[in-house]
C-alpha cells in the first residue's frame, strides 16, 4: 500500500498538524518533508541541495506562490500504482488541497472586465514575485542563534507561539536535511577511496557544522548558502559579496576559486535570478572586496547567460573595477547590468527608507529593487501598458485590440480643442489603470497573508521574527511594491507628434487623425508619414522630451499616492522582461506611426528601437528629462555598441566615461549588448551557427536563437551606438 507520508510529505506533514493554525500547519509540512524526502549525495556538484525532490511531489510549497499542485507529478505517482486504494488516496491528497491553491484563489479578486483589462494587454497586478532573504546574518549566526532571536520575541508577542512554533519547525527541518546529508556522507565514506573520499570527509565535516554555526571557510559559506537558497526553491542570491565576502577573503586562493566555480555552475543549471556584487556603503565608503572581482571573471570565462548579475557604482568605485566589468561586458553576455548608488539611494530614501538601509539594496528577479535581507518588495505587484492609456484617451476608453470598452470615460476625443484636454484624458486613464493595478494588487497581496503563509522567510528576512508576523503578512521592515511600465517612449512620441500636427501647426483635425487610426492610416498616406516622422524620443528634442518627462512624472508620483496592504507605497519603475512585442502587438494604430498588430515597442526607459539616431549622447540627454530619482524599481536603459569598437581600450574607456556621466546627471541603471547587427541577423537565418550568441533582453540575458521572433526583431532593431 502506498505510504503517503514517503510519496507525500510536505501534503502530509500539513494534514496531520496537530494544530489549526495554518503557519504552523505549512511548517509541519515543511518539516515533515524534510524528514522524509529522497536525498541523495551529488558529488560532481560538491554542494548538497534536495531542490529536485520538490519536484516529485504532487503538493508543493513554493517560494511566491505558496501551495501548488504539480499535474505531472501526480500523474507520474499515479503510473507507480494500480491498486483501487493507491489511486484514491493519490487523488485525495491532490482534491484536499485544490481550494487552498493560492494562485487559483488570487484570480477571483478580479471581475470579469477587469480580467479584460489583462488579456488584452492594458494593465496586469498581483504578481508573486521574488525575495532576498539575509543569507548575511544567517552565515554569520547560523540556526544556533535564529532560535535564540525566536525565543528572545516570543517572550515580547506572548501571544504569537504558534507562529514562533512554525518558525522553530522551519528551522528543525534545515537542520534535519543537513544532518540526512551528514548521514549519506558518512555512509558512504566506508568504503569510498581518492578524491571521493577527500570530498565525503568535508561534507561530513561541514554538515556536522552548519546550518547550526557559523561556516569555518568558503567551502562551508558555499554549502550552508545552497542549503538555505534551495531548500524551497531558488531565486536571487542578492548581495553576494556582502555576504560572502569575509569567508573568501583569507581562504586557499586555489580552493575558494574552485568552490565558486562549482557554485556557479549550480547558479547556470537552475537558472538562478539576480547576484549583486559592489555596492557604498551610508557614508560613501566604497564595500569592493576580492569576491566582487572573482565573480565578473567568473562571469568573463564561463560566457553564460545567467545568472542574471548586477553591479553597484557610485562615485567612489575603483577604476579597476569599472574596467573588469567593461571587460565582462565586451564578452558579449549582457552582464553586468549597472546601477548607480547616488540615484537609487535617494530614491529608496525619499519613500522613508533610512541611508543605512537603502544602501543595502540589490536587485531580484531581471532588475526590481530590494532591501537585502529586510524587505517584502523586490516583486511585481503589476505592469501599466502607458501607451495602451493614450490609446483608451483617444477612443474614449475602448480598446483597439478588443474593441470592448475597458477603459474610463474620459470624452470623445475628436472634440478636443486644446492638447491639454487630450493630456487630461490620458493622465485620467492612467490613474484609472493604476487604481485598478493597486485595489487588485492589494487584495492579493492580503490573500497572500492569510492562505500563502511562509515561516521559512520568516526566518530569513528581518522584521519578521522581531514583530510576531509572517513574511507575507507585514513582517519585513519594507513593504513597498513595484510596478512596471510599459511604452513610456512610444507614448511621449505619440502625444507630441499629436501636438504638432493637430494642435499647433492645425494640419490635421482630431477627427481626422481618430479616423486614420481607426483604418490603420489605410487612406491616409500623408498624415502617416507625418506622424511616422515627426520627431522621436532619444533624440535630444526638447518637444518630445518635455511631454517624456511630464507623464514619466505623473505616473511614477500618482503610484506613490497608492498604499499597499504590506504598508508601503506603490513604487514604479521599467523592467519589460521579454513582453514589450506582445504589448505593441495588442494596440491598434497608434500617433506615433505604429500600424495595427506591428509588434514594435520600447524595451526600456530609452527610444523605441531604432528611432535613436543622433548617437549615444542624445539619447542619455534625452533620458535623463525624465525624473529617475522617482523610480524606485529597477528603470531599465538599454544600449547596444559593436564588438570592434567596444573591444578596443579606447572604446571600453569611452564607454566608462560615458556611464560615469550619465550616472553623475542622475541616470539609475544601464544595461548594455555588445553585439553586431550582422551577427543577429545571421543567427536569425542560421541560429544553428550562433547557439551560444547571448543578447541584453529587458533586464534579463538569454542565448538569441532561443527568443521568440517578434523579440529578436525587437533587439535587432535597436539602434547601434558609437563612442
Amino acid at each position: 500500500m502506498v505510504n503517503m507520508k514517503k510519496t507525500e510529505p510536505f501534503a502530509y506533514g500539513y494534514i496531520h498538524a496537530d494544530r489549526d493554525d495554518k503557519e504552523y500547519r505549512v511548517a509541519n509540512g515543511i518539516k515533515t518533508w524534510a524528514q522524509e524526502a529522497e536525498l541523495s549525495l551529488d558529488l560532481s556538484n560538491w554542494f548538497q541541495s534536495p531542490l529536485s525532490s520538490w519536484e516529485k511531489q504532487t503538493v508543493r510549497y513554493a517560494r511566491a506562490d505558496g501551495i501548488l499542485l504539480n499535474e505531472r507529478a501526480k500523474n507520474s505517482n499515479l503510473e507507480k500504482y494500480s491498486e483501487l486504494s493507491d489511486l484514491e488516496a493519490i487523488e485525495y491528497y491532490f482534491d484536499y488541497f485544490r481550494p487552498y491553491e493560492t494562485l487559483r484563489m488570487i484570480s477571483k479578486v478580479r471581475s470579469p472586465k477587469e480580467e479584460k483589462l489583462e488579456i488584452n494587454k492594458c494593465c496586469w497586478a498581483a504578481g508573486g514575485g521574488h525575495s532576498n532573504p539575509d543569507y548575511e546574518l544567517i552565515l554569520r549566526i547560523g540556526t544556533e542563534g535564529i532560535r535564540e532571536k525566536i525565543e528572545k520575541f516570543r517572550v515580547i508577542h506572548n501571544d504569537r507561539d504558534d507562529f514562533y512554533d512554525a518558525l522553530l519547525l522551519a528551522v528543525d527541518a534545515v537542520e534535519i536535511i543537513a544532518a540526512r546529508y551528514r548521514e549519506l556522507a558518512d555512509e558512504q565514506l566506508k568504503t569510498a577511496e581518492g578524491e571521493k573520499a577527500v570530498l565525503l570527509k568535508r561534507l561530513s565535516e561541514t554538515f556536522s557544522h552548519i546550518p547550526q554555526k557559523q561556516p569555518r571557510n568558503f567551502f562551508e559559506a558555499c554549502q550552508m548558502f545552497w542549503l538555505f537558497f534551495t531548500m524551497l526553491d531558488i531565486d536571487s542570491p542578492g548581495l553576494f559579496d556582502y555576504a560572502m565576502g569575509r569567508y573568501y577573503e583569507n581562504d586557499d586562493p586555489d580552493d575558494r576559486w574552485a568552490c565558486l566555480e562549482k557554485l556557479w555552475e549550480l547558479f547556470h543549471v537552475t537558472r538562478t535570478w539576480n547576484l549583486c556584487v559592489g555596492r557604498s556603503d551610508e557614508f560613501g565608503n566604497d564595500c569592493t572586496c576580492k569576491l566582487t572581482y572573482d565573480v565578473l571573471k567568473m562571469a568573463r570565462e564561463k560566457k553564460y547567460d545567467t545568472p542574471n548579475l548586477t553591479m553597484r557604482v557610485h562615485p567612489g568605485t575603483p577604476e579597476s573595477l569599472w574596467k573588469a566589468a567593461t571587460e565582462t561586458l565586451a564578452t558579449g553576455i549582457g552582464m553586468p547590468a549597472v546601477y548607480n548608488d547616488e540615484c537609487v539611494c535617494p530614491a529608496l530614501e525619499a519613500i522613508g527608507v533610512p541611508a543605512s538601509d537603502s544602501h543595502l539594496y540589490c536587485m531580484n528577479g531581471c532588475n526590481q529593487i530590494d532591501i537585502f535581507g529586510k524587505s517584502h518588495m523586490g516583486l511585481e505587484d503589476g505592469e501599466i501598458s502607458v501607451i495602451k492609456a493614450l490609446e483608451f484617451a483617444l477612443f474614449n476608453g475602448e480598446c483597439q485590440f478588443s474593441f470592448e470598452k475597458l477603459g474610463a470615460e474620459t470624452g470623445d476625443a475628436r472634440q478636443f480643442a486644446e492638447f491639454s484636454e487630450l493630456m487630461d484624458a490620458y493622465k485620467k486613464q492612467i490613474e484609472f489603470m493604476a487604481d485598478y493595478i493597486a485595489r487588485t494588487s492589494n487584495a492579493a497581496q492580503e490573500i497572500f497573508s492569510k492562505e500563502a503563509p511562509n515561516p521559512w522567510k520568516s526566518i530569513m528576512v528581518q522584521g519578521c521574527i522581531e514583530k510576531g508576523l509572517d513574511y507575507k503578512n507585514r513582517g519585513p521592515i519594507y513593504g513597498h511594491a513595484q510596478v512596471l511600465t510599459e511604452g513610456l517612449p512610444d507614448t511621449a512620441d505619440s502625444l507630441a507628434a499629436v501636438k504638432h500636427f493637430v494642435f499647433d501647426e492645425k494640419k490635421y483635425t482630431m477627427a481626422e487623425l481618430i479616423d486614420a487610426l481607426k483604418n490603420d492610416f489605410e487612406g491616409y498616406d500623408e498624415l502617416y508619414y507625418d506622424f511616422k516622422h515627426w520627431h522621436k524620443f532619444g533624440n535630444d528634442s526638447p518637444d518630445v522630451d518635455e511631454i517624456y518627462a511630464e507623464i514619466t512624472d505623473h505616473i511614477y508620483r500618482y503610484f506613490q499616492t497608492k498604499k499597499t496592504f504590506r504598508g508601503g507605497v506603490f513604487g514604479v519603475g521599467c523592467s519589460t522582461f521579454h513582453r514589450a512585442p506582445n504589448y505593441g502587438y495588442h494596440c491598434g494604430a497608434l500617433p506615433n506611426g505604429k500600424k495595427r498588430e506591428e509588434r514594435m515597442l520600447a524595451d526600456s526607459i530609452g527610444a523605441t528601437p531604432g528611432c535613436d539616431v543622433n548617437g549615444p549622447t542624445a539619447l542619455l540627454n534625452s533620458v535623463l528629462r525624465g525624473n529617475q530619482y522617482l523610480a524606485t524599481s529597477g528603470n531599465v536603459m538599454q544600449m547596444k555598441f559593436s564588438k570592434s569598437q567596444f573591444n578596443t581600450p579606447a572604446g571600453q574607456a569611452a564607454f566608462i566615461a560615458l556611464a560615469k556621466t550619465y550616472f553623475k546627471e542622475g541616470g539609475q541603471t544601464l544595461q548594455i549588448n555588445v553585439v553586431s547587427k550582422e551577427e543577429l541577423l545571421d543567427a536569425k537565418e542560421h541560429p544553428e551557427n550562433h547557439k551560444n550568441l547571448i543578447v541584453r533582453v529587458g533586464g534579463f540575458s538569454q542565448y538569441f536563437v532561443k527568443l521568440p521572433e517578434p523579440l529578436q526583431d525587437n533587439i535587432i532593431a535597436r539602434s547601434e551606438n558609437t563612442m
